[in-house]
């Protein structure tokens, strides 16, 4: 009688990396005293690359640039430390309102609309701009990995063409990247900082006595940006470049139901910035400007892998 014995599939390179970089991203939270609960949810990433096969793979290599830049800017929260003696405070502050401070009577527009707000806060039709403002920003995080995963999703198990996640990947691993690269060379203090301490210039006793609920409406956002490993990264504003960069990608597919609701989910996250004190007109300009540059890029890019 023939004996088969079981042959345990060996470990493959791919899969103890990405059990290495977890637990050295987890150890090193611990280390620094950094670790959030929800980091705890990337240990999940190690048995999912153990049972996976083929597919799996691809899934880890393929979003690697993506995981780069989470992780990557989620340990900007060790950086923001060296860098608040060159924070740039007043000069966007002065710009936002020399442009545009006519709108307001001399007020910037974040505050000028968080006064609005504050004026308002009875009414039902501020606490509902409230309550939309909070959604539409906080959506930043989903929607975008899920149109990513969706298009992944199409490409490897129903057979669709690569062409639209490769194309949407390189061009946000390029705004990604240029944006983390201009966080540190150029902190930007956002308006809300203004709001709380005006001009002064940031530092580590400033940093630990901020209360969000004095800078900002809102207790989502409030909770939001107070674990937000950045707090001086306003220019260029990703919420600003984001749909600017879905926008441009769309065009190629001539979809008009498509590229207007880019355009009105655009419009919403922009007003949505501003009302809640997250970010002046400027940074939202600096982020489309860097969404073209990514996109141009990007494009040639794509040209050159075909």
């Amino acid at each position: 009688m023939a004996t088969h014995l079981a042959i345990k599939p060996r470990l493959q390179f791919w899969q103890l990396a990405v059990g290495l970089c977890v637990l050295a991203y987890l150890a090193l939270g611990i280390l620094t005293h950094t670790l959030k609960t929800y980091h705890w949810f990337l240990l999940l990433a190690i048995p999912g690359a153990l049972f996976a096969a083929e597919r799996g793979r691809r899934f880890f290599i393929d979003w690697l640039p993506l995981f780069a830049f989470w992780l990557g800017y989620d340990r900007l929260r060790l950086v923001q430390p060296h860098l608040l003696s060159r924070v740039v405070v007043e000069a966007p502050y002065q710009l936002e309102a020399w442009l545009f401070g006519w709108l307001f009577a001399g007020e910037v527009p974040p505050h000028a609309l968080r006064i609005w707000l504050a004026t308002n806060s009875q009414q039902f039709f501020a606490q509902a701009i409230l309550l939309s403002a909070q959604l539409i920003y906080f959506s930043h995080i989903f929607i975008f990995p899920l149109l990513m995963l969706f298009w992944w999703l199409k490409s490897v198990w129903f057979g669709a063409s690569r062409e639209i996640f490769a194309r949407h990947l390189r061009a946000f691993t390029i705004l990604n990247a240029l944006a983390i690269l201009t966080y540190l060379l150029l902190p930007v203090a956002p308006p809300w900082w203004v709001s709380l301490y005006g001009n002064a210039q940031p530092n580590a006793e400033l940093v630990a006595q901020t209360n969000m609920a004095m800078a900002m409406d809102g207790a989502l956002v409030q909770k939001m940006i107070g674990t937000a490993p950045m707090w001086f990264g306003a220019v260029p504003s990703l919420h600003g470049a984001y749909p600017v960069l879905f926008f441009l990608l769309a065009l190629r597919q001539r979809n008009f139901s498509l590229l207007t609701g880019i355009v009105v989910y655009g419009l919403a996250m922009w007003f949505s910035t501003v009302v809640l004190n997250q970010h002046y007109i400027i940074d939202l300009f600096a982020g489309a400007i860097l969404a073209f540059a990514a996109y141009r890029l990007g494009e040639r890019l794509s040209r050159r892998f075909r």
